[in-house]
């Protein structure tokens, strides 16, 4: 996966939960149906983009801590594939 299609991937359902939740307000069990797929969708873009970089599971969590995963973090976010 290319880098600018895994930003589109990861801002677009952004942008999404943003506009639903401006919307007057629903059914409390649509909102939580719209954060599970939220969270489902980021799990396989990051899934993706982890598998086409070659990092491991391991890697791509020491990913998301602060200062500790700088270099993996940078692999994941903003490698040219």
């Amino acid at each position: 996966m290319h880098r600018y299609m895994f930003w589109t991937l990861m801002i677009l359902p952004w942008v999404v939960l943003a506009i639903y939740l401006s919307r007057p307000k629903e059914d409390p069990r649509v909102t939580a149906f719209i954060l599970v797929s939220l969270i489902i969708h980021l799990v396989i873009v990051i899934n993706i983009r982890r598998i086409s970089v070659g990092l491991t599971i391991r890697e791509t969590f020491k990913a998301f801590v602060p200062f500790w995963g700088t270099k993996e973090y940078k692999r994941l976010y903003f490698q040219e594939v």
